[in-house]
């Protein structure tokens, strides 16, 4: 067994082979999103066969690096499923004038000096209630968008406080996938990893509402501003029917966390309110019609522009190129660990690793290395903690210390990278690139070197003690 084990870690790919492929794929997509334009599906293709033949090179079979991109891709069918319902319930939000409704009140009590900061509370609430950025950001965050620009703030700052808000709720809620994924992988108990993560999170909120405060005081309401809001305002108005009663299904979203209904029966349940709002005040009572807006989004002519660009958007197919770019990335990472690329990239790291301050600088700087690789939070994470697990069993850290490192860069950093699923769905539902957003989503910025600084500091990070460094960690 010794001997088969032995010949299994000779047939890994070597460390020049992972970085040969990890630099490939990087080049390859930066320089044709960047440079052509293109859509980062066909790069990350192009990387997924480069690594393939590259592992064909060390003695792997296909069905081998095959096994390895199923296994990675059952981690994601879960957010898959969720991504759909999400499109969705745009389209069923936006039939039923949910949305409309929501940005209708948005825009009366919303100042524009304020509305940066108002942006950044309400999706971390949103987010932190129901534990799932993708959500916070295909609901609230669309409305927020549409208030957004009828106020006059550019639509690349809104989506960066957007995603920063969804961002941190995501990562900070006991609720959210990643928040229990890097705990379970790195053998913390839950809230002792949440407790943790505060460290570091939030002296990087702190940071990001004086920016985005800062932001937004220089914004203010001009006369022209106003004759815009009043006319978007007033075009919701006379093509939707506008009811308080229609600001119950973003309640339910809220609700059924209080009673822990599970993501996509929540989701379903709130996308069906729209409809019955759809039929009950909007008067649309073609199952056709509704049925095509579900499948392929909400499209109106109303005659004003900006109208039109917030509300023509929903339905599952516009939720189809995300989940094509995930299955693509996913591929890619499944190769990469299957082969034993990854392995190989931190060995040579832990060979230089010799102190604590080192172990997790090393782990949040690898943890944002496989994002950028990779485009997914999963496999950051997961990939990173096993990697790493061994290596703070040796140095006697907690396992909180590695479960915050890989949240710290894995999760946040997630809303970023341009062929990211996140990414990708944020485009979907907002019409904006993270190459445009990405630059003003400063909590996915700061929070992985506010983690870096303190790892340099020495600061705060706890350390076993006796009788636990002869237990085996175990995660809740």
């Amino acid at each position: 067994m010794d001997k088969q084990k032995q010949q299994e870690k000779q047939r890994l790919v070597p460390f020049w082979g992972a970085v040969t492929t990890f630099l490939f794929l990087i080049g390859c997509v930066v320089s044709m999103t960047v440079l052509f334009g293109a859509p980062p599906h066909i790069p990350l293709l192009i990387g997924c066969i480069f690594a393939a033949f590259m592992g064909a090179i060390h003695r792997f079979k296909w069905e081998e690096m095959q096994q390895g991109i199923v296994d990675t891709i059952k981690m994601a069918v879960p957010a898959l499923l969720i991504i759909l319902i999400i499109g969705v319930l745009i389209g069923a939000w936006m039939v039923g004038g949910v949305i409309p409704t929501m940005i209708y009140y948005g825009l009366q009590i919303i100042s524009p000096r304020f509305f940066l900061i108002t942006t950044l509370l309400l999706c971390s609430l949103v987010s932190l209630a129901i534990g799932s950025s993708l959500s916070t950001i295909g609901t609230v965050g669309v409305a927020l968008f549409g208030i957004g620009g009828a106020l006059g703030i550019p639509p690349a700052i809104t989506t960066g406080a957007i995603v920063s808000g969804a961002y941190f709720g995501d990562k900070m809620s006991p609720l959210s996938d990643t928040t229990n994924l890097a705990p379970s992988v790195s053998g913390a108990k839950l809230f002792d990893h949440v407790r943790h993560m505060m460290g570091t999170t939030v002296p990087t909120y702190l940071i990001c509402l004086i920016i985005y405060g800062a932001i937004g005081f220089s914004y203010s309401s001009s006369a022209a501003e106003n004759a815009d809001v009043t006319q978007i305002t007033q075009t919701l108005a006379s093509n939707f029917v506008i009811h308080p009663v229609l600001l119950l299904p973003p309640l339910l979203v809220i609700a059924m966390v209080i009673f822990r209904i599970p993501a996509l029966p929540g989701l379903m349940a709130a996308a069906a309110l729209g409809l019955l709002g759809a039929v009950a005040l909007q008067g649309n009572h073609d199952p056709g019609r509704i049925c095509a807006v579900l499948m392929d989004g909400f499209t109106a002519n109303t005659g004003v522009e900006a109208v039109d660009t917030l509300v023509n958007r929903g339905g599952i197919m516009s939720m189809m190129k995300t989940i094509a770019l995930t299955l693509i990335a996913l591929s890619f990472a499944g190769i990469f660990e299957r082969t034993g690329m990854a392995e190989s990239l931190v060995q040579k790291i832990l060979a230089h690793v010799k102190s604590d301050r080192g172990l997790v600088i090393s782990t949040v700087l690898t943890a944002w290395i496989i994002l950028i690789g990779t485009g997914q939070q999963y496999v950051a994470i997961i990939l990173t903690g096993r990697l790493f697990k061994s290596a703070y069993d040796e140095h006697a850290l907690l396992p909180c210390n590695l479960s915050r490192a890989l949240e710290d860069a894995g999760t946040v950093f997630g809303g970023i990278v341009p062929y990211s699923t996140g990414a990708g769905f944020t485009e979907n539902a907002l019409g904006i690139s993270a190459w445009q957003y990405g630059p003003f989503t400063f909590f996915g910025w700061i929070n992985p070197l506010v983690s870096i600084a303190i790892a340099a500091m020495g600061k705060s990070m706890p350390k076993r003690s006796g009788q636990e460094q002869q237990q085996k960690p175990t995660a809740l």
